[in-house]
């Protein structure tokens, strides 16, 4: 399998695993809080809806940026019952079905981001499964019905939060030239990656870690995501952090890749 078709596969295993979700939720489900501030469950299916028909009708740039995609969809579909978001959800799952068969996706072919930067279409399948998978968790944490924490979604997740740690700990939490963090995440979806900032300042992943580790920090996996997507605060995970505590602080504190 291509690693096109890995992350399609991951998408519609979320996909479909929220449209399952929904059609189980009770009345009261649909008004839920999220950790997704200021949304209930209903608006993020409302979400979901809208990110998938800026798909289906060929991702084009989009013009306010993430409101477009994010908060528009939620806002037009706010008081409407929930069972229409949920079949409305149901029929531009079944339009993007039939578009992967009849043609097929080119990850080289040039596409945008959501918020607007050109990426490759691959990168912007990746950001598709990363999204329905954090909402997904979204909504079972809201719900109270864990579950698919391994799933291939949360795998492209990983991807993506591995790719964003060099920034996160040279730029955002300004680690010092010459220190090395190490962080370590245990669970369903494990890693162990470590970042060198150079002495330009820049992050850099390390293929394997060295002797010498400024900093460390371990934590379970959903710990690791609902930080890496600021779903909740650095003082509300349950991280172990040794060697120099006060780095470790500041990469747990701007661990968040989402906007």
């Amino acid at each position: 399998m291509t690693e096109l078709a890995e992350t399609i596969a991951a998408w519609r295993h979320s996909l479909d695993a929220v449209v399952g979700l929904g059609e189980s939720l009770a009345d009261r489900d649909w008004d839920a809080p999220t950790e997704c501030p200021d949304w209930s469950v209903r608006d993020v299916y409302a979400h979901l809806v809208g990110g998938e028909l800026w798909m289906a009708a060929g991702h084009p740039r989009p013009e306010r940026g993430l409101a477009h995609i994010a908060a528009e969809p939620v806002a037009a579909r706010r008081g409407r019952p929930a069972t229409e978001v949920l079949e409305e959800l149901r029929e531009v799952r079944e339009v993007r079905y039939r578009q992967l068969t009849d043609a097929p996706p080119d990850p080289d072919e040039p596409a945008y981001a959501a918020w607007g930067q050109p990426v490759p279409l691959g990168m912007l399948w990746l950001h598709r499964a990363f999204d329905l998978w954090v909402h997904e968790q979204d909504i079972r944490r809201a719900v109270a019905r864990p579950g698919n924490l391994g799933s291939p979604g949360a795998r492209a997740a990983r991807a993506l939060f591995i790719a964003a740690l060099p920034a996160v700990v040279a730029k955002r939490a300004g680690a010092p030239p010459g220190s090395v963090v190490r962080v370590t995440v245990r669970g369903p979806v494990p890693l162990d990656h470590s970042v060198r900032v150079d002495a330009d300042g820049r992050g850099r992943s390390l293929p394997e870690t060295p002797d010498a580790v400024t900093s460390v920090l371990t934590m379970g996996w959903e710990s690791f995501a609902r930080l890496a997507c600021g779903r909740i605060p650095a003082d509300r995970a349950a991280a172990e952090l040794t060697g120099d505590v006060d780095l470790g602080r500041a990469v747990l504190t701007n661990l968040s890749i989402t906007p």
